[in-house]
């Protein structure tokens, strides 16, 4: 199977998620299409944060099995995007805006892999992730 490209990711978030043209649109009456795929998953981000303040539990859900699918047959700038500019976009929410534990049972294996990692690296413990796990390897 031909990996997903970024061309391609952005078509299919149109396609399957009714609501999310709207972001796209406005994204690209302000910022156009030309800033590169991290920039262009600002939309996405925006649209999630919403469906996710409205707790559509049905669509969180179905854009977080996206992501996994992402995760696993996007190419690599496909996986670099969706991790750095959308996951990481979404933790830093937390708790202001939304609350990232209420998402955790949404994530694939890939995506709390990804995001614990991103934990480890900055050195916090997002609430949520780390049931029965260590945070921080002594």
């Amino acid at each position: 199977m031909e990996k997903i490209t970024g061309e391609r990711c952005i078509e299919l978030m149109k396609e399957k998620f009714l609501k999310f043209p709207a972001y796209w649109e406005d994204y690209i009456k302000d910022f156009g299409s030309d800033l590169g795929l991290h920039i262009q998953m600002m939309p996405f981000g925006d649209y999630a944060v919403d469906t996710i303040k409205s707790n559509n539990e049905l669509e969180i859900k179905k854009i977080f099995d996206f992501v996994e699918f992402l995760l696993c047959d996007g190419d690599e700038s496909v996986q670099n995007a969706i991790t750095t500019s959308f996951l990481e976009y979404l933790m830093s929410k937390d708790p202001d805006e939304i609350k990232f534990s209420k998402l955790v049972k949404y994530l694939g294996a890939n995506a709390i892999g990804y995001c614990r990692a991103w934990d480890k690296f900055t050195g916090v413990r997002t609430e949520g992730l780390w049931k029965n796990e260590k945070h921080m390897e002594q």
